[in-house]
């Protein structure tokens, strides 16, 4: 009994994970989207100066 409730658990979340992933619709366009996109969600880092000591 509790294995058949872990494997239908377990494989419930994946399909609903699968759902929403291919419900998103970012996933379907290519390239950037504008200077403003940054990777994995991410904040673009800010470049670091070198000062002359």
């Amino acid at each position: 009994m509790i294995d058949s409730f872990a494997l239908l658990l377990t494989h419930g979340l994946m399909l609903i994970a699968a759902w929403r992933l291919v419900g998103r619709r970012d996933l379907d366009q290519e390239g950037d989207t504008g200077p403003a996109a940054s990777r994995h969600g991410r904040k673009p880092m800010a470049k670091r100066r070198l000062d002359d000591a």
